[in-house]
């Protein structure tokens, strides 16, 4: 329908079937099959002759002003649906937690050092499956993920979670603390994300259960700052603690068992309308 439209609008631009297949290039006889099968199609002639030429019809004139409306919407979807395509292919969007963005943020720079091209832009996660599938993510990147068949996985690696105090906290003069001995601790204890529980049930529920929860932040510099202000202590992935640590800051590692949590990158199943995430996904296998 689309290329009719195309030979019957040339024909009426130049007023004869002869000029009208020479800037189409193709044949006469080609052009005047396809405007008898849109005639046929409209139930109308759309051409009368006049002399050497062509007249356009009272029904052709309507079909006419329909005929560029239409073409012009086409083009205009052509044009958007190639920006759409352009622009998706270099931009990458990651949901991923502050906490974790500074553990990663020297392979961002890696990576964005290998594809400058690619434009990427960090969000939260909280259901990184389900944003994963509403496409308002590219890439997730987190420790908690619930199965789906629509998304895949991959390890990055793994953290060991540690105890962090104040210089002059009763324990800060411990370098090793039992898990188990988390429930005798005397100040709040913040825990670093509305999971962090779920993270230490493997290692005992009945003391993961135990141990208070004032407050709530998956940001590793708000739960570092009320430490400093001496509020309790916080249970924070080493690195992150490290990264902010100073004299006025105590690690203490545990043990019995040592808590661990795994970072992951996920990824729908049918990503490949977007270069951009396999070569995201490429980068990360090669570290």
């Amino acid at each position: 329908m689309f290329r009719q439209l195309e030979c019957f609008i040339q024909i009426c631009r130049e007023g004869s079937f002869t000029k009208a297949a020479e800037v189409l290039m193709i044949s006469q006889p080609t052009l005047s099959q396809q405007i008898r099968f849109l005639e046929a199609e409209v139930g109308a002639a759309l051409f009368e002759r006049v002399g050497r030429g062509v007249k356009v019809t009272a029904d052709g004139e309507i079909l006419y002003d329909k005929a560029l409306s239409v073409m012009r919407l086409l083009e205009e979807s052509k044009k958007e649906t190639h920006e759409l395509r352009h622009a998706r292919v270099h931009k990458l969007t990651i949901g991923i937690s502050p906490m974790d963005f500074f553990g990663l943020i020297s392979r961002f720079v890696k990576f964005h050092e290998q594809y400058p091209d690619i434009t990427i832009k960090f969000t939260s996660v909280e259901n990184t499956s389900q944003q994963l599938l509403n496409s308002s993510i590219d890439i997730g990147i987190t420790d908690n993920y619930v199965p789906n068949k629509e998304v895949h996985m991959m390890h990055l690696y793994k953290e060991e979670l540690a105890l962090v105090v104040y210089a002059d906290h009763p324990w800060a003069d411990r370098t090793v603390v039992s898990f188990h001995e988390l429930e005798d601790l005397e100040s709040s204890l913040f825990a670093s994300d509305v999971s962090l529980l779920e993270h230490l049930q493997p290692y005992g529920a009945t003391h993961a259960n135990s141990l208070q929860s004032k407050f709530e932040s998956n940001s590793a510099a708000i739960l570092l700052s009320m430490v400093l202000l001496k509020m309790g202590a916080a249970i924070l992935p080493v690195g992150s603690i490290e990264r902010f640590s100073g004299q006025q800051l105590k690690i203490i590692r545990l043990i019995d068992p040592t808590p661990v949590r795994e970072i992951k990158l996920l990824f729908r199943r049918h990503h490949y309308n977007n270069p951009s995430v396999q070569k995201c996904i490429d980068f990360f296998l090669r570290l």
